[in-house]
């Protein structure tokens, strides 16, 4: 007797998924095309009209950074000014052993994330609204620690020692750092949200004990955006510092006219 088997069902395809298409290789390429004839500005437009860009350049690094924070990761963080003056004030000691301002920006930068991991253990046993207020006081401690030291300038500030003498060369230099700064927190925050971490946000954003029960990482997650956040500010305040070749007083570098 022959006992007959029914076919194996077929195997249905999952549905591709795919991160990006005809309309966002069309974004890239028009994005490459602005920031390439923003970089020849400087070529084309007066002076006062590159510093004004810079300013603006800075101001939408600091905007990203924010929109990371408290849009997508839903920290509302009212202390990022510490990192802003963190990467303006370590710009000095970078600059004092020799390294140039503008490849300097990227070293504090490197720098600042590495100081921001601790200090996120410290701030992240606060929530809510302890949260953004234990940020301030952070800001605060900062601060006063950095005008303790007269090699920094104490509570009067200082100027920058070795930066490009030719005034034009260096507000070209200047604005091209700038750009190169707005730019890689422009790029990184939309590469961020295009990732899976980018979905694991919103959804801590929305509800981070619901996330956490759907196998969210949400400690882990904002811990990164934290980070972050903090490479890019004080890259940021790197960019302020030179843009006025150093500072004037840590009362404005550390305050909270540039955050949020």
């Amino acid at each position: 007797m022959t006992v007959q088997t029914a076919p194996a069902p077929e195997a249905t395809a999952l549905p591709a998924v795919h991160r990006g298409g005809r309309a966002t290789a069309l974004g890239l390429a028009g994005t490459a095309v602005v920031l390439l004839t923003m970089a020849a500005l400087p070529y084309v437009v007066q002076s006062g009209v590159t510093a004004q860009l810079v300013k603006l350049c800075y101001l939408v690094a600091l905007a990203s950074m924010w929109n990371l924070l408290a849009g997508y990761a839903g920290m509302m963080s009212m202390g990022q000014q510490a990192f802003i003056g963190l990467g303006a004030y370590l710009l000095f000691i970078v600059n004092d052993h020799g390294v140039n301002v503008y490849a300097g920006t990227l070293v504090v930068s490197a720098l600042v994330a590495l100081l921001a991991w601790p200090v996120s253990y410290l701030a992240f046993r606060l929530r809510g609204g302890y949260f953004a207020v234990g940020t301030w006081v952070i800001a605060e401690v900062v601060r006063l620690i950095v005008v303790r030291f007269d090699s920094l300038g104490a509570a009067s500030g200082r100027t920058l020692s070795d930066v490009t003498a030719d005034p034009v060369l260096r507000r070209a230099f200047t604005y091209w750092l700038a750009l190169a700064v707005m730019a890689a927190a422009v790029l990184g925050t939309y590469a961020v949200l295009r990732s899976r971490l980018g979905l694991s946000l919103q959804a801590i954003r929305d509800d981070d004990t619901a996330a956490g029960s759907l196998g969210v990482n949400v400690t882990r997650g904002k811990r990164i955006i934290y980070i972050s956040a903090a490479a890019g500010c004080a890259a940021a305040g790197a960019v302020i510092c030179v843009n006025s070749l150093g500072v004037a007083s840590p009362t404005q570098i550390f305050g909270v006219q540039y955050w949020p």
